[in-house]
């Protein structure tokens, strides 16, 4: 009888072994320590991709060109296809935080795009800011009001844009967006421009001024 007994002891033994030996080959125990579970959010990028969380801090991924982030100005965007960031412009200028160019063409000099920022001093507007670092290239001369700005707006937002130069096929303009403590200035540089004199010329209808409008209306601000 003690016999049986121990015999049928060592068979439920074995047969528990067995069974915890097969769960642990069918479940192998994760060597991954403090793994984390990221939320299913999704962070929408200016070019109207999404990117989600991942990483073990579950941070938001970069979006991928063409979108692009200037930290410091707090602000992201969409940039226009053939644009390419040039750090090398930004030099010592303290007002420039971006420049983008584009290859012209026919032997002219590469069109641009321009980012740069101008705080707000105090006592001072944000029209004071604009009128203070705004100068029409050919003359010299700086805007006598806000009158000669005209307001566009794109995503929502409201820009002061103006024509900084017209002269020898070279068409320059800047889009002021005034902010709580400073105004951040957009320019589009555009060269080979033929009908450049023609007092009707619409420089919103021009190719790269397009892509330039396009560009802000991608423009997200934190």
């Amino acid at each position: 009888m003690k016999q049986l007994l121990a015999g049928i002891i060592l068979i439920a033994i074995i047969g528990v072994a067995g069974f915890l030996y097969r769960n642990i080959q069918e479940r192998p125990i994760s060597t991954t320590p403090n793994q984390t579970a990221c939320t299913l959010e999704a962070k929408l990028c200016p070019d109207g991709t999404s990117v989600g969380r991942s990483g073990p801090s579950c941070a938001f991924a970069a979006c991928l060109p063409p979108n692009a982030e200037v930290a410091p100005l707090s602000i992201a965007y969409a940039v226009p296809a053939g644009y390419i960031a040039n750090p090398n412009a930004l030099g010592s200028d303290a007002t420039l935080f971006a420049v983008y160019e584009k290859t012209g063409s026919a032997g002219n000099p590469p069109d641009a795009i321009v980012v740069r920022r101008y705080p707000i001093p105090a006592g001072k507007t944000a029209n004071d800011v604009m009128l203070a670092n705004t100068m029409y290239e050919s003359s010299g001369n700086q805007p006598k009001s806000m009158a000669e700005f005209a307001p566009i707006i794109a995503n929502g937002k409201t820009y002061q844009s103006i024509v900084l130069e017209r002269f020898e096929a070279v068409v320059h303009s800047a889009y002021y967006l005034p902010r709580d403590t400073d105004v951040l200035r957009f320019e589009v540089l555009e060269h080979g421009i033929k009908n450049w004199t023609d007092p009707k010329l619409d420089v919103t209808k021009l190719p790269q001024h397009q892509a330039f409008l396009t560009m802000l209306a991608t423009l997200q601000s934190n």
